[in-house]
């Protein structure tokens, strides 16, 4: 690939979106029945007042937006849409949902360290789709970086300043 790649034949450049969309994808549809899973936990008496069930909601909650922005950048570049500043936009994206992704598995193990024998069964099944998660998205950004290149380290150096101003 050459250093261009977001200026690289349209059929090529549609590729990797397509495959970064669809990655992104299947990791939506783990998350959302990971939250349908979380919001549960807090049905549960042994895990409803745990130090990490917050966290660990928030940062679903998190990967949710994430994915949600990055599918929405990936759907206007795909559109044509001509959006200045698209390559740092979708490094953005991608890069923050890895942010995210790294907060999930410390937080999911902190909610459940006390959980009962009775749901262990969602325990397992909810580490299971973390790790689906955590693997969508990892996959995403190595297609991110097959199709931006060597740009990809640059970009991600310019919006990391950016990434470090807190949400509101």
């Amino acid at each position: 690939m050459t250093a261009s790649n977001m200026e690289m034949n349209s059929t090529q450049r549609d590729f990797y979106l397509h495959a970064i969309h669809s990655s992104l994808e299947k990791g939506m549809a783990a998350k959302e029945v990971v939250c349908s899973i979380t919001t549960g936990f807090r049905s549960i008496p042994s895990l409803r007042t745990t130090p990490g069930l917050n966290p660990y909601h928030a940062s679903v909650a998190d990967i949710g937006y994430g994915f949600d922005a990055a599918q929405g950048t990936i759907q206007r570049l795909l559109k044509g849409e001509r959006i200045p500043l698209a390559k740092e936009m979708l490094v953005f994206d991608l890069d923050t949902l890895r942010i995210s992704e790294k907060q999930l598995s410390p937080n999911f193990e902190l909610a459940v360290k006390e959980a009962s024998l009775d749901v262990l069964y969602l325990v397992e099944q909810s580490r299971y789709l973390n790790n689906q998660i955590s693997k969508r998205i990892k996959e995403a950004i190595r297609l991110g970086q097959m199709l931006l290149g060597p740009e990809w380290e640059m970009v991600r150096a310019r919006i990391k300043n950016v990434q470090a101003i807190p949400r509101l």
